[in-house]
């Protein structure tokens, strides 16, 4: 089985506690790609930004285990210009998937009543007087998350539901199967050995202690509140307009 990964700190913690047998077929490619390869390679499994799964609701998803956050740990913070009365336009910076673009555009709808427009930048020095979402490990190796807002907060506050940001995928029934059967205890292999993994040298101790300390809002065991907070964040395009119809997912 081959796994592909977002280009994350989240997503690398649970590659580094798989089995060894596992690990020789894992790869870290951007998320906004992830979905396309599973669908072009067979014996593939990907971890895919949830909102991804509107558009390919032909895929097997993991019933019980995925990526969800809780409180201020996060992939992704809202950097606000406080100048800005009003929000009419946001930019999206790092490693941005369907989720940041669909989310970012239904939150400000409904806290501010109006739409805005999303625009996705390549270079963040740039973004200077912008309302800003940065998603990915940037956060982190800029230390701009300690004057940034938790995504998952926003949404968790705005909307009731829980925030699940990445789902297994594949378009094989039995590679979800055979992963489910695969996970159990990386979870908890992740929680006992935080103190002692290796995040990167771009990693300030500032940042590594931040992530240590709220690793307990790092969620990979899915239970049914997280299912159906996949379900809500599934709907959310539907239920603002920017999809005709909601989807069946395909739990295994």
């Amino acid at each position: 089985m081959n796994i592909i990964f977002p280009q994350n700190i989240f997503s690398r913690l649970i590659a580094d506690n798989l089995p060894d047998n596992i690990k020789a077929g894992i790869k870290f490619i951007p998320s906004a790609l992830i979905t396309n390869e599973i669908k072009k390679l067979d014996n593939c499994v990907g971890l895919i930004p949830t909102i991804d799964i509107i558009r390919n609701n032909d895929l097997f998803v993991s019933k019980s285990y995925g990526v969800s956050f809780e409180g201020a740990l996060s992939n992704s913070y809202l950097y606000y210009n406080s100048s800005q009365k009003e929000i009419g336009e946001i930019s999206l910076f790092g490693d941005v998937s369907s989720v940041e673009v669909v989310l970012s555009k239904i939150l400000f709808q409904e806290i501010y009543d109006t739409a805005v427009n999303v625009k996705i930048i390549t270079d963040e020095s740039k973004s200077k007087g912008e309302n800003l979402i940065i998603t990915g490990d940037y956060n982190f190796t800029s230390q701009k998350y300690s004057t940034g807002i938790s995504l998952v907060e926003e949404i968790v506050d705005t909307f009731s539901i829980p925030f699940v940001n990445f789902i297994f995928a594949s378009k094989d029934e039995t590679l979800i199967t055979n992963l489910n059967e695969i996970l159990p205890g990386v979870s908890n292999s992740i929680y006992d050995k935080i103190g002692d993994i290796k995040f990167g040298e771009n990693f300030s101790d500032v940042a590594k202690d931040f992530i240590k300390e709220n690793i307990s809002s790092f969620i990979m065991d899915f239970d049914n509140q997280d299912i159906e907070g996949i379900n809500q964040i599934t709907r959310l395009p539907y239920f603002y307009g920017m999809i005709n119809d909601m989807i069946e997912m395909k739990f295994i």
